[in-house]
């Protein structure tokens, strides 16, 4: 996909269930627009994905990558 720049899976295990937190990539806002519409918050589930899930979130939050690390 134009723009896509990677993504990270974390989990954490809780006491009934797991909870998973995607974290996407893009080159730019424009990218994601492309990808998503033009609703930027509106998450962009599967349904395969949903079947999967107990719950999830149906708005997304963006950030500005401003320091990346890497050993």
């Amino acid at each position: 996909m134009d723009g896509y720049a990677g993504a990270m899976l974390l989990e954490r295990d809780l006491s009934d269930a797991v909870e998973v937190v995607v974290i996407t990539l893009w080159r730019s806002l424009d990218a994601i627009r492309g990808f998503a519409g033009a609703d930027l918050e509106a998450a962009v589930v599967t349904d395969a994905a949903a079947a999967l899930l107990t719950r999830f979130d149906d708005r997304v939050q963006h950030y500005e990558l401003v320091v990346k690390d890497e050993i």
